[in-house]
């Protein structure tokens, strides 16, 4: 059971599981603090790392496979000072109702996440990467213009013309791509929400990282590229703020 929790109560070291009240919601998260941890580099200032989950009107959520795979290797890596996965409103024990087009709901209650990250911890972090997985790349893309973020990863970003239209995704991706923070772009071959050669045309003339994965699907079920995925976005993250 999981009860709401006032962030200076969360321990400084180890994993809390609760709920955080941010703006009009309670949102379900896990949360892995290493407080005094100063980054890759002891002259940086501490990092959190926020991972966001897929389309919740689709079962998304913070334990999904890819989610937390990626929250364990932040978490076990001990440079970052803050990393959190979290169920969006709407899903598992979070409140409120989940938008089911456009997020921007979802952008306002992750942006209010990393500033309540940023001012009420126990020695908080300075500033926030956001690692978004599926539609949660998306939500991450609508808050990636934040004078916080340090960068942001999207990874299997849907946003091939029938997910993104259906969906109403564009303009959120449209903010990613005039953000000036550093990107990183995670995709498989094999995805069915958006095309090698779709994402190359999206990415035309934006500065970013990109990675493609032979054979890789949406989901990641491939015997092997999962931990492939972890290891690059883990070492992308470490080698911009080194």
């Amino acid at each position: 059971r999981r009860t709401l929790m006032a962030a200076s109560q969360i321990k400084t070291e180890g994993e809390t599981r609760t709920l955080l009240a941010v703006g009009d919601v309670q949102l379900e998260c896990m949360m892995y603090r290493n407080a005094y941890a100063s980054g890759p580099s002891s002259s940086e200032e501490p990092l959190a790392v926020v991972v966001l989950h897929p389309y919740s009107w689709l079962g998304g959520c913070m334990y999904d496979h890819v989610v937390q795979h990626l929250y364990a290797s932040f978490a076990s890596s001990g440079q970052y000072n803050t990393v959190i996965a979290y169920n969006s409103r709407g899903v598992g024990r979070s409140s409120g109702r989940a938008t089911m087009f456009g997020a921007q709901k979802e952008v306002g209650d992750l942006k209010g996440l990393c500033q309540m990250l940023m001012s009420n911890l126990v020695h908080p972090p300075k500033k926030v990467l956001l690692v978004g997985y599926s539609h949660g790349s998306c939500v991450a893309c609508g808050a990636s213009t934040e004078p916080y973020v340090a960068g942001i990863c999207a990874i299997s970003p849907p946003i091939g013309s029938f997910a993104s239209s259906a969906l109403r995704l564009k303009d959120l991706w449209r903010v990613f791509c005039q953000a000036t923070t550093r990107k990183f772009v995670a995709l498989g071959t094999s995805d069915t929400f958006c095309s090698e050669k779709t994402l190359r045309k999206q990415m035309d003339g934006v500065e970013a990282a990109v990675k493609i994965y032979e054979r890789g699907d949406h989901f990641w079920s491939r015997s092997g590229l999962l931990e492939s995925l972890q290891a690059d976005v883990l070492e992308w993250c470490l080698a911009i703020n080194a």
